[in-house]
């Protein structure tokens, strides 16, 4: 194989050549970060890269974005103010089974926004520069960059970045191995009606079968709407899929305690299966793994997305911070930035899913103690909402 030799970009910067895998919002927003250095960028997406048209109701597939992913989509050109994004300023959880409660408040906690109009954001950004989007897909890619396309093209890169989503197809194919996490669970989603409004608030209560979240969204047409997001064990979801939609939207109003009173679909919901897993390394030569692909988490508090924005902002200021390195050290120190955090937030998310799942008396004790306590103490909510984005 030719030895491949970095050409000098801007601001004294060696021009890399990285592929990009997948053509989500992780990979395009990798995607503009590398291209503003200057960096010459490929991305590719065997599911193409049309925009989804908005339908009058939002979609079931909503996040949570902190500040800092705001920021990040600022700065990439990918948010702007919009009717579709709602802003909450307070996030209240208790406990089903006990007192325990803990509530955040700040003027800028966060926004409820579509993933898909995220998606639609950052696909025009990247229409309107010299970034190269290839809808086919990769069959694998050798740790030092040698591409193999589906038809049996071979391609050379100096930085591939994997951010193909849970599945990762193209990463195992390619060397990486996922571990299991296990925590297999499903959860169900959907736009719901609420007959009571929001005020900003998101609300997420424990229940006996797992955590329920009803989080803000715009008011549609007059009416109150809010996203549910329920967690639960493979056994009671099945049982719960069986159940026409007004009577599991029955359930729900009950076991959110009727906070936002009676609730309905507005929509079919979806169930969609739950489980952590990573991977045992995040990078591999010049290959780098980020988002869902190395990180796949339990979503009881929205942090999956925020974690990928996170990975692309250690990216961002690894290009920046080393501009004559090659792929190789690129990969090793956004992997190694990262990984106290991904392990930190995928071990406490474990933790929750377990202590609020048990009905033994101590454990009972112990989490109404620690909500206790994280409501008491503003620097102790001030790490959990820095952890959320």
């Amino acid at each position: 194989m030719a030895e491949k030799k970095n050409q000098r970009g801007r601001n004294g910067y060696h021009l890399l050549k990285i592929v990009i895998i997948g053509g989500g919002s992780i990979g395009l927003a990798s995607a503009l970060v590398c291209k503003r250095v200057g960096h010459s960028v490929t991305v590719f997406d065997p599911a193409g890269f049309e925009s989804k048209r908005a339908a009058i109701e939002m979609d079931s597939r909503v996040w949570a974005l902190g500040p800092q992913s705001q920021s990040l989509l600022e700065d990439l050109g990918a948010w702007n103010p919009n009717d579709r994004i709602c802003a909450y300023q307070s996030m209240r959880v208790i406990d089903a089974r006990s007192d325990a409660r803990v509530t955040f408040t700040d003027p800028t906690l966060g926004h409820m926004v579509e993933a898909d109009w995220v998606r639609n954001q950052l696909l025009r950004e990247v229409s309107g520069i010299d970034i190269q989007c290839i809808q086919r897909s990769v069959q694998a890619i050798t740790p030092y960059g040698l591409i193999t396309v589906d038809d049996d093209t071979m391609i050379e890169a100096d930085l591939v970045i994997f951010a193909e989503g849970r599945a990762a197809t193209t990463a195992v194919a390619s060397g990486f191995e996922i571990v299991d996490g296990g925590y297999h669970q499903r959860a169900v989603i959907g736009t719901l009606h609420s007959q009571r409004p929001h005020y900003g608030e998101a609300f997420q209560i424990f229940t006996e079968h797992g955590p329920l979240a009803l989080l803000p969204l715009p008011d549609c047409r007059g009416q109150h709407r809010v996203s549910l997001v329920w967690s639960l064990g493979k056994p009671i979801a099945d049982d719960l899929q069986e159940n026409p939609n007004k009577i599991l939207a029955s359930l729900i109003t009950q076991n959110s305690e009727f906070e936002r009173g009676h609730l309905r679909f507005v929509g079919d919901p979806v169930w969609i299966p739950l489980s952590q897993q990573s991977l045992r390394q995040d990078a591999l030569g010049c290959l780098l793994a980020i988002g869902d692909t190395s990180h796949g988490i339990l979503p009881l508090a929205g942090l999956g997305a925020n974690l990928g924005f996170a990975d692309v902002l250690a990216l961002r200021a690894t290009l920046e911070r080393y501009p004559k390195a090659g792929g190789d050290r690129i990969a090793r120190s956004v992997a190694r930035e990262r990984c106290v955090d991904q392990r930190t937030v995928a071990l406490v998310m474990g933790l929750f899913s377990d202590v609020f799942r048990s009905d033994q008396p101590l454990i009972q004790l112990g989490r109404s103690l620690a909500l206790r306590t994280a409501n008491r103490y503003p620097m102790i909510r001030s790490l959990i909402q820095e952890m959320a984005g």
